[in-house]
């Protein structure tokens, strides 16, 4: 029987995946108006991030992240809390549209999860020691944050054209792209003793003639070259010139394109390069950078219109963290 494993809390869909400690006694974690909120209902919606942070933190590190972590999805629950709060104090919005938004949605559910089947959904469920109405009313508060974020938040957001070119104009430099080259590359390494060094600088010679007398780079390079990109024909892509070595900026630099220099040593080991693609440094272009710049300013907006009304829900409710230590 498929297994259900998923509440609805944060996100439409919140795998629940335990932590590493056992809950042996729950506790209160916040009091939110006449409601509360368990530390046991903290930890299950913070559950997914925790096996990362343990891929990433370790000791003393990871518990301070781990108790980050716990802060941070408390104060989010508060906020869901007091923002279905209102949305259920609201007498202007349509409860009926919601309440049928909400049938479909789980429907939706069921059918996407359980082909339909209401009676297995019901069955894992109860497996899972989650009552329907729980599950229902977390669906429902769910979607309610949802609309009620698009309403007085998402759809607050305007970005005017004028300002996104304000902050294109004032951060010039931040849109400066480097110079950037496109090159294909042969290397033979240098040899380990007299003999072998005199052996790979024929080789060398004879490769640069080769070239200049109309053999295929990326074939020569495939047959020749000792380098990670031998086999794509030597083409190490587009790079910034400032990122290469000196020496090979100084082959590169008076190259036109298709040109090939000569044999350039880079400790010891011998260089032919090719010139496929120049790029002028300069400014990137407006219309480049745009769409980047617009989803900056609204990330920020989003950050600063929902900030200012979850502290207007705050001031009309009563609110209370209680100290969590080792969530």
């Amino acid at each position: 029987m498929k297994r259900f494993g998923i509440v609805f809390w944060a996100a439409a869909t919140l795998s629940a995946v335990a932590l590493a400690e056992p809950i042996t006694v729950d506790g209160v974690a916040a009091y939110v108006n006449d409601s509360v909120i368990t530390i046991s209902e903290v930890r299950e919606a913070m559950a997914p991030m925790v096996p990362e942070l343990r891929e990433v933190y370790q000791g003393p590190d990871l518990q301070a992240k781990i108790q980050e972590t716990y802060d941070d999805v408390l104060q989010s629950m508060i906020d869901d809390k007091l923002i279905v709060r209102a949305y259920d104090a609201d007498t202007k919005l349509n409860k009926d549209a919601m309440n049928r938004h909400v049938e479909r949605r789980v429907t939706e559910f069921i059918e996407e999860r359980f082909g339909g089947d209401r009676q297995e959904f019901l069955k894992v469920l109860k497996d899972e020691h989650m009552p329907y109405d729980q599950w229902h009313q977390r669906m429902r508060d769910h979607l309610i944050v949802g609309m009620m974020r698009q309403k007085e938040v998402d759809g607050q957001i305007v970005i005017p054209p004028r300002e996104v070119r304000r902050i294109y104009e004032e951060n010039a430099a931040k849109y400066q792209k480097p110079e950037r080259v496109r090159i294909s590359v042969i290397v033979i390494h240098a040899g380990t003793n007299d003999e072998t060094r005199v052996a790979k600088l024929r080789l060398a010679t004879e490769t640069l003639a080769q070239l200049k007398g109309g053999a295929s780079f990326a074939e020569t390079a495939k047959r020749v070259s000792e380098e990670t990109k031998a086999q794509e024909g030597g083409d190490w892509g587009w790079l910034d010139l400032a990122d290469l070595r000196r020496e090979l900026v100084e082959a590169v630099k008076p190259l036109g394109f298709g040109a090939l220099s000569g044999l350039v040593s880079v400790d010891g080991d011998l260089y032919v390069v090719k010139l496929v693609g120049r790029q002028a440094a300069g400014l990137t272009p407006f219309d480049t950078v745009r769409a980047d710049i617009e989803k900056d300013l609204r990330r920020k907006e989003t950050k600063r219109l929902y900030k200012l009304w979850v502290d207007r829900l705050r001031k009309d409710a009563f609110v209370q963290v209680v100290k969590t230590n080792n969530p």
